[in-house]
């Protein structure tokens, strides 16, 4: 059997580790990633080795040349442009005349192939997947797989909502020859985004084998250092070398150490360092080949590649050096701080937590970094959640992170773009617009300034000034809640898609920004009447004048003051009578009774930004959530539409509104640009613009002469519950495979989340994007059948857990 070894990453995650050499060869405890890629296929008795590359080609060929001194023969296929990993093996058919294994040469695994070779000729399958599972699955290609092994589900670097398991594509493969006649020539052509996708869709069994053991595929700076954390700690059967002097300590061949020098297992130290007088090797340290320690040195969690000079007194905590690194007297590197080749620190110099400095950089005597130097990097959680990027002000959210992520999102646009830009009335959500529009200018970005407002305002700015996207930054939360919220939206209006989020994230996290010539940076106009226009809009949807008749009485309820004008403005333009309440100085329940007992006609209570609404009858009932949502659509349908886009969590009366109405209903994720995308012939999102929805409604009383109780009245009683249940991010993957391994030869439905039909009802469990949780709805024919539904899933949710 053969052997093929993906080996063309550019690993830019991983940088600046991978600035001068690829991610196989990125060492681990002194070797290159990829040299235990060889022993493993060489344990396996595979001696045939083809080697696809593509970054820095000749790196791996000058090191490994034909395989004779790692006892395997190999061959290699270099890329001339990218093909993609299946284009890649295409690349190498020549080689490739019976049953192959595919492997990454930048992933550590002791899997027994074997086992999965065995498996793969059993199933008699053309491809063989081998996959394991992982804790947060967010990053690797999902697979759901039936009792016998075929895979019925595959999804690519999936959202919380569609994380179905925690098996995951390790990229290790097992095909026959005759795979490649489905993979085209000199193509760009992915394994996960191409192959496996066609031949799932032209009946074609794809197998899945669960490997036993340990796989990491270093996809991050983090991962990088615990990959050789769990190689000290004998998590992964690999061969170590180097003398084995304690049973957790390596050192290799010509290593010279002083008689005091303090050693704290585990640890390894490469071939022939110099460690002087009373140095430190506290436990978690790798140290390469060929470096030397001066005296007082203390090292702890560190892990340092070759050739480097670590000064007399100098103190590293958790850091990363590359080779050829100078560190002067007393010099400290802490938390996370990366260090490229070539890099010198000066004396007492200081590099800070987190700080990446590129190749060749030069810190100063006694200059404190603090930020990163060219290049960067953080990658413990996502940028994106649900609606946007969050943190709390002057913490996470300070006018140095909203530069920088400006000038992520500016690399990923056009040069000259133009962007919308606004913010609520909040003094910090001003000073963050205005660094955010300084990093967009840095980039070469223009700005249209919609001053304060609204989302909805800069959803509407956005199409009617024709930018190339948007950005609206707000507090969100209780009030005296410290978080912010900067939301991003495209051409149209919706919120990014999940590709353009990636993309911004890899600019943020890499900080690979673009910076404009200084005399082609960008400037900023200003939309002076963007509330005027509109509210104008928004009337120009209804019958004005029908509304003006009814002479309607309105109390209204704010969350904030943000916005309060422009509603007021609107509602006068509509002959309303006004009566505003104040949040801040009623209890709850007051709008309600003030609406049942004072002859009003509707009370309305308006979210902060503009998106959220509840509404009040004349006789005092409240109207939100489902309620509300059941109402929008039967306004929506009774206006002469046909056709509407609800959540997979709305209610399932909504299907009966539209069997009444001669319409349909398009179920999305429970996402705002899922909800949007299907309704982009709409003026307004009704879904997510408060004031619109209230003008349709009046509209609709105005047109119908009903009170809003009884266009409520319209609407068939359902039940449906939700809750929260609290789940460490870790294990949210875990729960998600075994529910869907509990429901199996149920009705489910995979849209977003897991939904599963049962006799008088149904329950949607739904990883939360921004939580350790998850969100559990349950629709019953009565309200005690919807707490049974939740209740029995929340219970599951919890003893996964265990």
């Amino acid at each position: 059997m053969k052997a093929v070894i993906l080996a063309g990453g550019k690993g830019s995650r991983l940088r600046p580790l991978t600035c001068n050499k690829p991610k196989p060869m990125v060492p681990l405890l002194g070797r290159p990633c990829m040299a235990y890629t060889l022993d493993l296929l060489r344990r396996t008795g595979i001696q045939d080795i083809g080697v696809t590359l593509q970054y820095m080609p000749d790196s791996i060929r000058n090191y490994f040349g034909d395989g004779h001194e790692h006892g395997v023969r190999m061959r290699y296929f270099e890329e001339t442009s990218p093909l993609g990993t299946a284009g890649s093996v295409k690349n190498a058919a020549a080689f490739l005349d019976e049953t192959f294994v595919v492997i990454s040469g930048d992933a550590l695994t002791d899997f027994h192939l074997l086992d999965a070779i065995r498996y793969h000729k059993e199933k008699g399958s053309l491809a063989t997947i081998v996959l394991t599972r992982v804790e947060t699955p967010l990053e690797y290609g999902v697979a759901i797989t039936e009792p016998d092994g075929r895979i019925v589900r595959f999804l690519e670097k999936p959202s919380w909502g569609e994380v179905f398991s925690d098996t995951v594509n390790t990229g290790i493969y097992i095909f026959e020859r005759e795979i490649l006649d489905f993979i085209p020539d000199s193509q760009e052509f992915d394994f996960s985004k191409d192959l496996f996708p066609h031949l799932m869709n032209n009946g074609h069994d794809l197998y899945g084998y669960v490997a036993d053991g340990y796989w990491s595929d270093i996809g991050n700076l983090a991962q990088y250092r615990q990959t050789q954390f769990d190689m000290l700690e004998g998590r992964v059967h690999v061969d170590i070398h180097g003398q084995r002097v304690a049973p957790r300590v390596w050192i290799g061949q010509g290593v010279r150490m002083a008689d005091d020098v303090v050693l704290e297992e585990p640890c390894y130290i490469g071939r022939e360092t110099v460690i002087g007088e009373g140095v430190t090797i506290g436990p978690y340290t790798v140290i390469g080949e060929g470096n030397i320690l001066q005296s007082g040195a203390s090292l702890k969690r560190t892990v340092i590649w070759n050739h480097n000079y670590v000064g007399e007194g100098v103190e590293l905590r958790g850091a990363t050096l590359c080779s050829q690194t100078c560190l002067e007297t007393h010099a400290a590197c802490f938390e996370g701080a990366v260090i490229g080749d070539a890099c010198s620190i000066g004396a007492k110099a200081v590099v800070k937590p987190q700080v990446k400095l590129w190749p060749k950089k030069r810190v100063q005597e006694g200059v404190t970094a603090h930020t990163s130097l060219i290049w960067g990097e953080k990658l413990e959680r996502h940028l994106f959640g649900m609606l946007g990027v969050q943190g709390i002000c002057n913490v996470d959210m300070t006018p140095d992170f909203a530069g920088k992520l400006a000038s992520a999102y500016g690399a990923a646009l056009p040069f000259g773009a133009r962007i919308a830009i606004s913010c609520d009335e909040d003094p910090f959500s001003c000073l963050i617009k205005r660094a955010f529009a300084a990093g967009l200018h840095s980039a070469g970005l223009h700005t249209v300034d919609g001053g304060s407002g609204t989302t909805p305002m800069l959803r509407y700015a956005v199409r009617m000034r024709e930018v190339q996207g948007g950005v609206h930054v707000r507090r969100i939360g209780d009030p005296g809640d410290d978080r912010l919220l900067i939301e991003f939206v495209d051409a149209m209006g919706l919120n990014l898609d999940k590709g353009l989020e990636r993309k911004i994230e890899n600019a943020f996290y890499q900080e690979d920004f673009r910076r404009a010539n200084s005399r082609h940076i960008g400037h900023e106009e200003h939309y002076k009447y963007i509330r005027e226009e509109y509210v104008a809009d928004l009337l120009r949807q209804v019958d004005r004048e029908a509304i003006q008749r009814e002479s309607f009485r309105i109390v209204v309820q704010f969350d904030s003051l943000s916005h309060n004008d422009v509603v007021l403005q609107m509602l006068r333009e509509l002959g309303c009578t006004v009566q505003v309440l104040e949040s801040a100085l009623s209890a709850q329940g007051e709008l309600q009774a003030l609406v049942a007992g004072g002859h009003s006609h509707i009370g309305v209570r308006l979210g902060s930004n503009g998106e959220r609404m509840a509404l009040v009858t004349e006789k005092g009932t409240m109207i939100e959530d489902d309620l509300l949502l059941a109402l929008q659509v039967l306004v929506h349908f009774s206006s002469g539409r046909n056709q509407v886009a609800v959540p997979v969590t709305a209610p399932t009366i909504v299907e009966l509104l539209a069997e009444q109405f001669g319409g349909a209903v398009v179920r999305t994720k429970a996402n705002p640009r899922s909800l949007m995308e299907p309704m982009q012939a709409e003026p307004f999102p009704m879904l997510f613009d408060a004031l619109y929805t209230l003008v349709r409604v009046m509209s609709a009383m105005a047109k119908s002469g009903l009170a809003l109780s009884e266009l409520l009245d319209g609407i068939p009683h359902f039940h449906i519950l939700r809750c929260e249940v609290p789940c460490p991010w870790e294990e949210k993957g875990k729960v998600m495979r075994l529910l869907i391994e509990e429901t199996k030869g149920e009705t489910v439905e995979l849209l977003d989340g897991i939904k599963v039909f049962t006799e008088g009802g149904w329950t949607l469990i739904l990883p939360d994007s921004d939580g350790p949780m998850f969100q559990v709805y349950a629709q019953g024919v009565t309200k005690q059948k919807a707490e049974e539904l939740a209740d029995a899933f929340a219970v599951k949710i919890r003893d996964y857990q265990v």
